[in-house]
């Protein structure tokens, strides 16, 4: 009888480490997604807002394949170039995988989108967003120059 009363509480014991360690794995895995997409979103947006891209005249192709390797939205860090803007936004119904590609975000959709500073009027959108708030996305806003005028870029990355 003690020995059956101790196997029980030996599998009892076992099963409840194998459920919360399969738990603990779960959410370790979540968090590790999470942070690589953050940080791809940190790297999109940094070629993005620091960069002229490469080349630096890509808005002059006349579409973003495999010529142009790096897409940058600036002359200067944070000084935007409407021309480029203009380019990038006209390419989102063919050219969205592509552009995706060129800013290491393959794993995941993203939009952009540029707006004054209070938010009411959004001068370029780019991209996709996701319809509603997922657990599984990245927004942050950050601050550029449109025609010596401040703006906020703000971009959402999301799982599919």
């Amino acid at each position: 009888m003690d020995f059956t009363l101790g196997l029980t509480a030996l599998v009892f014991i076992m099963m409840l480490y194998v459920l919360m360690w399969d738990t603990i794995a779960m959410r370790w895995n979540s968090a590790g997604q999470h942070t690589q997409m953050e940080a791809s979103a940190f790297f999109a947006s940094e070629s993005l807002l620091a960069t002229p891209g490469e080349p630096e005249s890509w808005e002059m192709l006349p579409h973003i394949d495999t010529n142009v390797s790096a897409i940058g939205l600036v002359n200067g860090r944070n000084e935007l170039n409407r021309m480029k803007l203009e380019k990038l936004v006209s390419e989102n119904a063919t050219g969205y995988p592509s552009i995706k590609a060129r800013l290491g975000m393959q794993r995941y959709e993203f939009g952009m989108r540029v707006t004054d500073l209070e938010g009411n009027n959004i001068y370029y959108e780019f991209g996709k967003f996701s319809s509603g708030s997922l657990n599984n996305s990245v927004n942050f806003d950050r601050f550029g120059m449109l025609d010596d005028e401040p703006v906020i870029v703000h971009m959402e990355v999301w799982g599919k």
